[in-house]
């Protein structure tokens, strides 16, 4: 209670934040240990409890919490967040709502069928007094953060979820029905189901909400995932719709179903769209490019990516777009090289499992169209691809190798911006022509003449004489320089590119480069299965355990190298500028508003 007192209830949007900020780096399972999980989760409850006075700060940390406890379905945490969304406030309510459904992901929480071990019941009324509370509260935001925390928690739960998503489908409430789009993608998420997909394209033509419709086209994407050629094939007339918003889900659904592909087809789709009456449609079709052409080299698709590349810094320095379009094309030079070019979108993986994480950040991220925040959730989507191999003891030696079966060029990273150096200009001498010269000495041997001067007429015909020498010797000079420089254009022969290249450990192969590489099984450490592809951990057996071993190297996480690329900052205490005094405050307004008076009576 004491520290709910100190909160103050205007600003703290550095604090919440950095709450936001934690359950981020936290949120990702592969980004940090179960303990530090726990423990930055018990910080950020603390944080909850006692930010109740200040909505901005218990949004951040109600996000926060959300994130590091995903899909524990702890019902502790359950309650607190539920403390926090019954305080009715709108920004830190939606938070609170998203939140649950973050704690209770894929766990099917509120139907009949679910896969809960513990706390059953106690569960099915947190979820029954939700759909309550949503259909009581004046506040559209906390409807939506509701409805989408339903979504996430009937995440890959398919017939389970059936009940609560025919319900939320009939509402008459638009935000409801919305949430219920977002359901069924999660809950059918990869499985490619003929009665989503057919439920899906319904709403997508008839529903009179634009946001239903909307969503409806973007679940097609998760359904279907697993068969990313189908979606462009099911989008291309939704394309070319009358509603603005059902283009904008086309575009996006393309590029969620195409990440990484490159695919030219899928580019060509969207192309017309970059060019959209529309703002947002421009913007949605600018981010599904760019997550078509992440991981793409600059030989991609014919080239064309430099000029999508270019396209989007033109777009962002024109002073005439409009300002969604700009944040499409900002948020485009993010995805494009998302992760230093390291990470795409995955929503499961090599395997053909989902990847709850992802398809989870993938589901909150698009929520950026109402609200801001949301962006940052793209961080849990993205997946890295690389490949490691990695001894009995954990350790990689780098002296192990990957054949790759194709140029270098096709998956190298794009080469670096540079800045246009701007180019001294040169000072131009003035060019003395011939004839001016010639007409300069007759003006000058015609004045000697009139003033009866011999001696100045012969120095005049040297002088002319002189010129005229010099003139022939600059074109000379002229002629050698032009000679010197077509030599040097001559483009010089460039060697033929190697068919082929090895692959060092550890290393980025993206998903599409997998598939052209092999290993070399004629090398000390081999895999334990030859016949998979190289892509992600391989466990390697030694063939001369006996021999030396001084090659090895240990994995260490970015933040345990203080000195490496990536290295952290230091640790730091944020202190908010201070505000002047109000007597301070108050003066130096009177003063600016006194100048502006008299600049105006000047004027």
């Amino acid at each position: 209670d004491e520290n709910e007192a100190n909160v103050s209830t205007k600003g703290g949007y550095a604090e919440g934040g950095s709450l936001y900020a934690l359950g981020l780096i936290h949120g990702s399972h592969g980004g940090s240990s179960a303990e530090k999980r726990k423990e930055t989760s018990e910080l950020l409850r603390n944080h909850l409890r006692a930010s109740h006075a200040n909505e901005v700060i218990s949004h951040g940390a109600a996000l926060g919490v959300g994130l590091t406890t995903l899909g524990t379905a702890d019902v502790a945490v359950v309650n607190e967040l539920k403390v926090l969304l019954y305080t009715d406030s709108a920004v830190a309510g939606e938070a609170a709502g998203m939140a649950i459904g973050m704690v209770l992901a894929g766990t099917g929480a509120g139907n009949t069928n679910n896969s809960l071990n513990q706390n059953k019941e106690e569960l099915q009324e947190v979820m029954d007094e939700l759909k309550t509370y949503a259909r009581e509260t004046q506040h559209e935001k906390i409807i939506r953060g509701i409805a989408m925390g339903i979504a996430l928690a009937n995440y890959g739960q398919e017939e389970n979820a059936d009940a609560v998503i025919e319900e939320m489908r009939g509402d008459r409430d638009p935000i409801l029905r919305y949430g219920a789009q977002y359901a069924i993608a999660l809950a059918y998420c990869g499985t490619g189901s003929n009665k989503a997909i057919r439920i899906l394209l319904h709403t997508a033509v008839s529903d009179v909400s634009d946001d239903v419709r909307m969503a409806a086209v973007i679940g097609l994407a998760f359904v279907l995932y697993k068969t990313p050629e189908r979606i462009p094939q099911l989008v291309k007339l939704l394309l070319e719709s009358f509603n603005p918003h059902v283009r904008y889900a086309s575009c996006m659904a393309v590029g969620i179903a195409m990440a990484g592909t490159g695919d030219g087809e899928s580019v060509a789709l969207l192309e017309p769209m970059l060019e959209d009456m529309t703002d947002y449609v421009r913007q949605g079709a600018l981010m599904g490019t760019a997550m078509i052409y992440m991981q793409q080299s600059d030989f991609a698709n014919g080239k064309k990516i430099r000029s999508f590349r270019e396209k989007l810094s033109t777009i962002i320095s024109a002073k005439h777009q409009s300002t969604l379009t700009k944040m499409g094309a900002t948020l485009s030079k993010g995805i494009i090289d998302a992760g230093g070019r390291n990470c795409t979108l995955m929503l499961g993986n090599r395997h053909g499992f989902n990847r709850m994480t992802s398809a989870i950040g993938m589901a909150l991220w698009l929520q950026h169209w109402h609200w801001f925040p949301m962006m940052h959730m793209f961080s849990l989507a993205l997946t890295p691809t690389y490949t490691i191999g990695l001894n009995k003891d954990f350790k990689y030696p780098k002296s192990f190798e990957i054949q790759c079966n194709s140029k270098p060029s096709a998956f190298a990273y794009p080469k670096k911006l540079e800045e246009k150096k701007e180019e001294k200009k040169k000072r131009v001498e003035t060019v003395t022509l011939s004839t001016t010269a010639k007409n300069k000495a007759r003006l000058a041997k015609k004045k000697a003449k009139e003033e009866g001067d011999k001696s100045t007429n012969m120095d005049v015909d040297e002088s002319a004489k002189d010129d005229e020498k010099k003139e022939e010797e600059e074109e000379e000079e002229k002629k050698d320089e032009m000679e010197v420089e077509k030599e040097e254009k001559k483009p010089k022969k460039k060697e033929p590119e190697p068919t082929s290249f090895r692959v060092k450990n550890p290393s980025r192969i993206t998903m599409a480069q997998s598939e052209v590489c092999e290993f070399d099984l004629n090398q000390r450490y081999r895999p334990i299965r030859p016949s998979e592809k190289p892509f992600g951990v391989i466990i390697l057996t030694d063939s001369t355990p006996d021999a030396e071993e001084d090659d090895l190297a240990d994995v260490k996480a970015p933040s345990l190298e203080p000195e490496g690329e990536l290295s952290p900052p230091e640790p730091f205490e944020w202190m908010p500028p201070e505000e002047p005094p109000p007597s301070e405050a108050a003066s130096s307004v009177a003063e600016s508003a006194a100048t502006d008076k008299k600049n105006h009576h000047q004027v």
